[in-house]
Parts: structure tokens; C-alpha cells; sequence
């Protein structure tokens, strides 16, 4: 199954705040998700809210 990527999605729904984002040490605004590169404000179908703890 492809992943269908996009650079911008709705807040509260951000790769930023998936819990499969990694942010990178230099820079925030990017990082992995499943070993593919992402900006912190884009999003995926498989997207799935960090628990709060």
C-alpha cells in the first residue's frame, strides 16, 4: 500500500503531532516517519495522535 503523503494537512492532524514522527536533532520542521523524510506540517492516512502521559 502507498503512502499518500501531503507537505500541508489540517492542524491537529500534522505529522508533528503523530506519534510515528521524528523529529530531526537539528531541526524541528523535518524528520522521519517509517524511514521516509517529512516536514513537521504535513500529514498521511496512517496518521495517529500522540498519547498524552
Amino acid at each position: 500500500m502507498e503512502i499518500i503523503y501531503q507537505k500541508q494537512a489540517e492542524k491537529g492532524k500534522q505529522c508533528q503531532d503523530c506519534q510515528s514522527f521524528v523529529p530531526k536533532d537539528t531541526d524541528s520542521a523535518v524528520g522521519t516517519c517509517f524511514g521516509k523524510d517529512v516536514v513537521a506540517e504535513g500529514g498521511c492516512m496512517f496518521f495517529k495522535k500522540k498519547e498524552v502521559v
